[in-house]
């Protein structure tokens, strides 16, 4: 993967303001040199990340100066949208080598849902984090981390510290071996369906046949 940024002459809120107007976009490299400070096309470079589906992704950054370029490896540390979430405002880029120690956020993918147990019984995959906290090696980084559902039941679920990672990298975890996916559905709802119709007035069985409700029940004193 590559991408081409520009030398940004010049740097200050004012600055930045007409880039953005004119259709460029503010940026930043760090990491290993000196911080420097680039532009881009905010169209290109907004295409450019959402190639990424949300993965961290090492590529070649080439940046045009004075009709010289210099090019670096770099990760896409941050970056930053309007409000609306339509126009890039800021881009940072992490300069990186092969050793270098990151932490990072990897992307999920669900595998075997269709022979899953627990959905042929009628459950429904709810999946609570789309991504894991990791940490590793620049030359470990994984582009996705895969689940089998394969063996998951009605009732069950998968936690960060369930499933397997590639050599060199470590889920993030502190304290709680947090959920990454569990299952509703069918008997979840009919247990929903009984409740909501006792507090919007269904008779009891008990009170149907005349019992008397516990004196806690009517009020008390």
């Amino acid at each position: 993967m590559n991408f081409t940024v520009q030398l940004r002459e010049k740097t200050g809120k004012e600055f930045n303001k007409k880039l953005r107007q004119s259709g460029l976009t503010p940026g930043v490299i760090y990491g290993i040199k000196d911080p420097l400070p680039v532009k881009m096309n905010a169209d290109h470079a907004l295409r450019f990340i959402r190639s990424m589906q949300g993965a961290k992704k090492v590529f070649n950054l080439a940046v045009e100066s004075e009709g010289k370029t210099d090019e670096r490896k770099v990760i896409l540390q941050d970056y930053q949208m309007s409000n609306w979430g339509k126009k890039l405002l800021h881009a940072d880029f992490l300069e990186v080598t092969d050793d270098t120690v990151v932490s990072l956020e990897v992307p999920i993918v669900l595998k075997n849902e269709e022979i899953c147990p627990a959905i042929k019984e009628g459950g429904v995959i709810q999946v609570i984090r789309r991504s894991i906290p990791v940490k590793c090696a620049v030359k470990n980084i994984q582009e996705f981390i895969e689940i089998d559902l394969k063996d998951l039941l009605f009732g069950e679920s998968i936690h960060v510290l369930d499933l397997d990672y590639d050599e060199g990298v470590k889920p993030v975890v502190y304290g709680r071996n947090f959920t990454i996916v569990t299952v509703a559905g069918r008997q979840e709802e009919e247990v929903e369906e009984v409740e909501e119709e006792l507090e919007d007035g269904v008779v009891a069985e008990g009170e149907a046949e005349g019992e008397a409700k516990p004196e806690s029940e009517e009020g008390g004193e």
